[in-house]
């Protein structure tokens, strides 16, 4: 029986309610499962529970995609900033290079000045000795020096940095660069500064030849003072080889004595014969004797040896 039989037919309308109510009985059971299912409502979970957990899901999104455009707007400043920082790299190249220029340029003038004023001063070198050379031997009836001093009938002997050497009528003399009159200063053209240094040089020649009996003195006088240094050192090695030999002997002395009195008493136990115990008793305190004087010799050993300390001590201070 086709759809339209049942429509046509008595039967027809009961089995399509039949069918109307097997779905609806579906439609409220599929509701009731959204709506009182706790598994299909997020297990134990209340709607409101969802809705709070998806609004926390949706904020969290919202956070990350304004994270996103914060970082995109970092990305955007660093890369604002690597183009500044590229232009200042730049900017310090072309910076550099002019400084290198300039440092190029600087070192050239001073290597110029440097030059000029070696050829300034070659020049004055030469102007002197020229004008120098060509005043030895010029007459002139007087000079009057800066602090009023006149020298007659004088001639020139010569000429440098410490002054000129002149003749006159009074004998010879050395007038000071300070000490001449303008015109002989401005003609000569002397320079202080090598002046002063002449003067020191002729100074520490002078004071040579002064200290020279003065030197030979205190050679003389060191070469004695080495030579009782040395004698003394003698002395103390003499003086602590006879401590040694000293301190080695008193045992021997000891044993010696000892023994000796070992036979001193047997021959006085001998009965009988001349007995030899006098004369071995003379032996006896010409060991002891010895024997102290050994003793004795170590003090006077140490004291000789400290004294000629002491005195190359003074002697090397």
């Amino acid at each position: 029986m086709g759809f339209s039989d049942l429509l046509s037919s008595s039967r027809g309308p009961g089995i399509i309610g039949t069918l109307l109510a097997l779905l609806v009985l579906v439609g409220f059971g599929t509701l009731y499962m959204f709506v009182f299912d706790e598994g299909m409502q997020g297990g134990k979970k209340t709607i409101a529970a969802v809705i709070r957990d998806q609004d926390m899901e949706i904020d969290s999104n919202k956070i990350q995609i304004q994270n996103a455009k914060d970082r995109l707007a970092d990305a955007e400043a660093a890369k604002a900033r690597a183009k500044e920082a590229n232009e200042l790299t730049n900017r310090n190249e072309v910076l550099t290079k002019q400084v290198e220029e300039l440092t190029a340029a600087r070192n050239a003038a001073s290597e110029a000045v440097t030059q000029a004023t070696a050829d300034w001063e070659k020049y004055k070198d030469e102007y002197r000795e020229s004008e120098w050379a060509s005043a030895v031997g010029d007459k002139m009836p007087d000079i009057k020096t800066a602090g009023g001093e006149v020298f007659s009938g004088v001639e020139i002997k010569s000429v440098d940095h410490t002054g000129v050497r002149i003749s006159h009528s009074g004998g010879a003399k050395t007038i000071k660069p300070e000490d001449l009159p303008q015109d002989l200063y401005d003609r000569f053209q002397f320079d202080m500064a090598k002046k002063e240094a002449m003067e020191k040089q002729e100074n520490e020649i002078f004071k040579g030849h002064a200290n020279n009996v003065e030197i030979a003195n205190l050679a003389k006088s060191g070469q004695d003072k080495l030579a009782r240094i040395d004698a003394l050192n003698q002395d103390v090695a003499s003086a602590n080889a006879a401590i040694a030999n000293a301190k080695d002997a008193i045992n021997r002395f000891q044993a010696a004595i000892d023994r000796k009195r070992m036979d001193i008493a047997n021959e006085r136990a001998k009965v009988g014969g001349i007995s030899r115990a006098p004369q071995m008793t003379e032996q006896l305190k010409v060991l002891e004797r010895q024997a102290k004087d050994n003793r004795d010799s170590i003090p006077q050993n140490e004291q000789k040896a400290t004294k000629a300390r002491r005195e190359i001590t003074t002697l090397q201070g």
